[in-house]
């Protein structure tokens, strides 16, 4: 879309005409605890605001009672408490708001590099039914 916005303005095709000022708002200035997940929301809004809190704040949960970045997630269309965590295979699912899920591609512990969902799942062995986001 970029490169046809600037060979479109190259070409004269496109005119560029100013923002209204009086429409425009501000973003508010992001701080770390925008970015702890609230499994109350759905997948889908999860997975956005992961996607626009990268690189700072990052997504961030907790796992048996220690800091758990999310580093990578789809949303998917499936039924799970919300914070609740589904063992599929090597696929890790986290239950959200509306029966959606929050699918688990890359994650980091605390004190622990960047890892994959099944190597998590392989070294961690968390089981169905455990839940993200609780101190213990």
């Amino acid at each position: 879309m970029l490169v046809e916005t600037l060979n479109g303005l190259q070409a004269g095709n496109i005119q560029p005409k100013s923002q209204d000022h009086a429409q425009a708002t501000l973003a508010p200035i992001l701080k770390k605890e925008d970015g702890k997940i609230d499994f109350g929301r759905s997948a889908r809004e999860i997975h956005n605001r992961l996607r626009g809190f990268q690189p700072w704040p990052g997504a961030f949960t907790t796992f048996r009672g220690k800091n758990l970045q999310i580093a990578q997630a789809s949303a998917r269309e499936k039924s799970i408490p919300p914070g609740e965590l589904l063992i599929e295979g090597n696929y890790l699912f986290a239950g959200c708001a509306e029966k959606t899920a929050l699918e688990i591609l890359e994650l980091q512990p605390e004190g622990k590099k960047r890892m994959l969902a099944k190597d998590f799942i392989h070294g961690y062995h968390p089981k169905t039914g455990e839940k993200l986001g609780t101190e213990n």
